[in-house]
């Protein structure tokens, strides 16, 4: 799953978004001097994108794009290589983009974005592969969990300080939730038929199959109404300023790796597998098979609206971590996605 270790989590919160954000912020602003980091922007070298996780099939586009050439109109941009560089549980993308560790970050959703600039970075996202957001929430089949209202009262192992969480816990009443650590692993929860646990739809259904449990899943799109896209790539408004021939190429690099992917995920799940050795091949092809079905995906790829943007505001205003008056006229351009 594309989302970074918890700490301990509680079930009453102010604003925790925003606190993680600060401290990350101020690290990443510091890390670069101390570490002797060059710019990322310089026209030499790789163009870097800075995942959210480690090498895995949710990030398969961006993978599949980085073993292909260079090809949009033959611009010095173009021929510059791609390199994805791994995140995991230390990494912050959005505050390290900001700090010019690397050009063009991921951000597990587009809420962030929106708390992020709400925060002060000069974020955009310039291409969205999901259309909403993957995780879902999965307990034992038998234990009637059939919407979220019917987590109140219940153990759930989740990440602390998703703006997903947020929402859905004000928007259903969620009051009484006992909220613990996730850590990752699903070995609690196939010993504790108690438990909720949170997953990736494209991830943790292939492992639970694999082991023969039978379990009850609910989207937090799909069932729980939450719009924000998933693993957005984006960048700083400084890249878009001073080299948009180096983002539409990127962008339009990116669009064909997610097509490609999609359809045939031979050469992204190569690059996984080789950039991950603990990489199971099997959940990438079960995530790629997801991908193909349309559900999740977006049409064209990359593609963002107004209309939806303005529902992810809203959402995230719900859940308290922005005013409902946020603009997000700047968070998102779709001026660099390849016309069709």
């Amino acid at each position: 799953m594309a989302f970074p270790r918890p700490s301990k989590a509680s079930a009453h919160r102010t604003d925790p978004t925003h606190r993680t954000l600060a401290v990350a912020v101020l690290l990443a602003l510091l890390a670069p001097a101390a570490a002797g980091c060059t710019d990322q922007g310089e026209e030499s070298g790789p163009v870097t994108i800075l995942a959210n996780w480690f090498p895995q099939a949710e990030l398969g586009g961006y993978y599949h794009a980085a073993e292909q050439p260079g090809s949009a109109g033959g611009e010095k941009a173009a021929e510059r290589p791609l390199k994805v560089l791994p995140g995991g549980p230390g990494i912050q993308t959005i505050p390290q983009v900001a700090a010019g560790k690397a050009v063009f970050g991921v951000a597990t959703g587009a809420d962030d974005l929106l708390v992020a600039r709400r925060q002060g970075l000069p974020i955009v996202a310039v291409f969205a592969p999901f259309r909403a957001n993957l995780t879902c929430l999965t307990a034992h089949a038998g234990t009637n969990l059939k919407s979220f209202r019917d987590l109140d009262g219940r153990r759930v192992a989740k990440v602390q300080s998703r703006p997903w969480w947020e929402y859905l816990r004000r928007h259903y009443g969620l009051d009484r939730v006992q909220e613990i650590n996730y850590t990752g692993s699903l070995a609690a929860f196939k010993k504790d038929r108690s438990l909720v646990q949170q997953c990736y739809v494209t991830s943790e259904p292939y492992y639970l199959k694999r082991d023969g449990v039978q379990v009850t899943t609910l989207s937090v799109s799909d069932q729980g109404g939450y719009a924000a896209y998933s693993n957005v790539l984006f960048t700083t408004e400084q890249t878009i300023e001073r080299d948009p021939e180096l983002v539409r190429s990127v962008v339009a690099r990116v669009a064909r790796g997610w097509d490609a992917f999609r359809t045939d995920p031979a050469i992204g799940k190569r690059a996984i597998l080789a950039a991950n050795k603990e990489a199971d091949p099997g959940v990438v092809d079960f995530a790629a098979q997801v991908m193909r079905t349309g559900r999740w995906v977006s049409a064209p790829p990359g593609s963002m609206t107004p209309a939806q943007w303005l529902r992810i505001r809203d959402q995230v205003a719900e859940a308290g971590l922005i005013p409902r008056s946020t603009d997000v006229e700047g968070a998102f351009t779709t001026r660099f996605l390849p016309s069709r």
